[in-house]
């Protein structure tokens, strides 16, 4: 492990180039350090299965298999990766991608069209959002493989849909006889795809699995990947941290050479070494809760909105730290900067649940209306079973912790039978959110990165399958996340009747559509149906920061375009622009 100690600086990507080229760094020699980074995650509980929400992995991939491209939030677009062109033919409905090539597996075979037709097969199949308009995969040849649509794809939505946050990981060679199975009974084969656990995996990427051990992952460079000359080390290394205070910790004390993302209130940065260097990037995430809505009492829609009135939102970021954090406009399934861009004039129809007090006497109606009471200081439903609200919440992170304490005393407050459900992340991750073992959790409410800056990958998140893996049981919701894609219906936006929809027919027409107006008209009727029945309900959004340390390496000045990635400190070193420099 390379030792931190001294001063910072930076020298290569100081041009604020974007990297994509990755030219800098040949010829040099490879030290024998370690860059250490972190992870939250059990290392041994790990797993690198994409179609298996279970314990996969948060951060390794990045280094362990190539990303078909990587989205910039300064260029605003992808910078091309293993798939270096793409090209959507709307007139033949084709979607072509086109491979980079002299990429190999680690035991030496080339990453070919086969592979990747496999990985899209496997989503495809499984119900993934590329089933809704793609009739089947083909390949032309080694280097090149084609969707071929059954009708007219909106050209941001399949380009996010199949480069986005998408790795080479499924090699044909072990993942086929998965495709195989869905020959025969499919829900059987989507099951038995999304249960296995990869493990002893084959790398795409420039590092090896080198041990998984209960405190770090170790990753060796390989040297015949076609970046391997832009690494000048040879190990990266993930330790165990769980939570917050213990990154801080480690930063502070230069334990470690890059964190990927940690929330660090401004008065932790001012306590950093001068050689740690803060990026940030827009995060289009953040904290909200996640309803199980087969719970009796969070199940119901009167319960949800009373919650979202009594949340006083500003004073929950006030004291978490308001620096890099915001309270959204209104709680609906688009991030806070884009809400009144897509709403447009239907803007002043949606509620706000009073984003900056606590609305209890409006949180009290709702809930008479709907037939519960107050008994003794506590709300009860018609049954005179009270109404308690288990928030759970990932112990260690600091912030959220913060926030749920906040929320808690809010409910409690109010009348609600509230308390903090504070667990490991690896046991949320891997069997809580997976199987339905909690009431309220804290949550992501947003996908996050560049998507979910187009509203129809927002949308898709909290009404058909989160991404982070939570069965919250919403009815509109796919299988995979305890749904029946069933209509939902709700009070007219007009205020006048009632409207019935059904949110993944309406997401695929979405999909389709080439057409402006019908896009926005989708978009306003699906949020809207986000922001009455909150299948999920917005708290805050966040900037992203990420911590990268110059006193023994290289890295470009801050904010450089390159930077501003998902996340800057495993895709520099393959740009040749996080060096070591002894």
């Amino acid at each position: 492990m390379a030792a931190l100690a001294g001063c910072g600086g930076s020298s290569s990507g100081s041009d604020g180039s974007d990297g994509a080229n990755g030219t800098s760094g040949s010829g040099d020699q490879v030290a024998d350090v370690t860059h250490v980074g972190y992870t939250n995650q059990v290392p041994t509980q790990i797993q690198y299965n994409p179609s298996n929400p279970t314990s996969y992995a948060q951060i390794s991939q990045y280094l362990l298999f190539d990303r078909f491209a990587n989205f910039n939030f300064s260029r605003g677009g992808f910078v091309p990766y293993l798939i270096q062109d793409w090209e959507l033919q709307n007139d033949q409905n084709r979607f072509v991608l086109t491979l980079r090539e002299g990429v190999t597996w680690e035991d030496g075979d080339s990453v070919t069209a086969a592979d990747v037709a496999t990985q899209l097969r496997l989503s495809m199949l499984s119900g993934g959002a590329i089933a809704r308009y793609t009739d089947d995969i083909i390949t032309e040849d080694e280097q090149t493989v084609v969707l071929n649509l059954s009708t007219q794809v909106n050209p941001r939505i399949i380009e996010f849909n199949v480069l986005g946050q998408r790795f080479m990981t499924q090699k044909q060679e072990i993942f086929q006889k998965y495709v195989d199975k869905f020959d025969g009974d499919e829900e059987a084969a989507a099951k038995q795809l999304r249960s296995f656990k990869y493990t002893d995996v084959v790398a795409s990427g420039p590092f090896t699995l080198e041990e998984q051990a209960n405190q770090q992952l170790l990753l060796s460079r390989r040297d015949d990947h076609p970046d391997s000359e832009n690494i000048n080390f040879q190990n990266y290394s993930f330790r165990y941290l769980d939570g917050n205070t213990a990154v801080h910790q480690a930063i502070g004390a230069m334990n470690v050479d890059s964190v990927f993302s940690v929330f660090a209130p401004p008065n932790v940065v001012e306590s950093f070494s001068d050689a740690v260097q803060m990026e940030t990037v827009p995060s289009k995430w953040g904290y909200g809760l996640v309803p199980n809505h087969n719970h009796e009492h969070a199940g119901d829609r009167a319960v949800r909105q009373a919650i979202a009135h009594v949340l006083d939102r500003k004073t929950i970021v006030q004291n978490v730290g308001h620096t890099l954090k915001k309270v959204p406009p209104i709680p609906v399934g688009i991030p806070s900067d884009d809400q009144k861009r897509w709403l447009e004039d239907a803007y002043s129809d949606f509620e706000d649940y009073g984003p900056e007090s606590m609305q209890t006497e409006k949180a009290a109606q709702i809930l008479r209306e709907a037939g519960y009471s107050k008994q003794n200081g506590t709300w009860v439903d018609s049954d005179g079973t009270a109404v308690k609200l288990p928030v759970t919440v990932p112990s260690g992170w600091s912030d959220w912790i913060t926030a749920t304490q906040t929320i808690v005393d809010q409910f409690n407050e109010f009348g609600f039978d509230a308390s903090v459900d504070s667990r490991n992340f690896s046991s949320l991750l891997g069997t809580a959110w997976p199987n339905s073992d909690f009431v309220l959790s804290a949550g992501g409410w947003l996908p996050g990165g560049g998507r979910a800056a187009f509203p129809y990958f927002s949308l898709q998140h909290q009404l058909i399958e989160n991404f982070r893996g939570f069965t919250y049981n919403y009815g509109p919701a796919a299988s995979s996340r305890g749904g029946t894609q069933s209509d939902v219906t709700v009070p007219s936006r007009t205020g006048s009747g009632s409207m019935t929809t059904n949110p993944n027919e309406r997401l695929t027409t979405l999909s389709e559509t080439v057409d402006e107006q019908k896009t926005r008209d989708i978009i306003v009727e699906q949020a809207w149906v986000t922001n009455v029945d909150l299948p999920m309900i917005p708290v805050m959004e966040k900037q992203e920061q990420t911590f990268l340390t110059t006193d023994q390496w290289d890295v470009p000045e801050q904010n450089a375009v390159v930077s501003q990635v998902r996340w800057a400190c495993t895709w520099l070193p393959r740009q040749g622009e996080l060096k070591y420099s002894g």
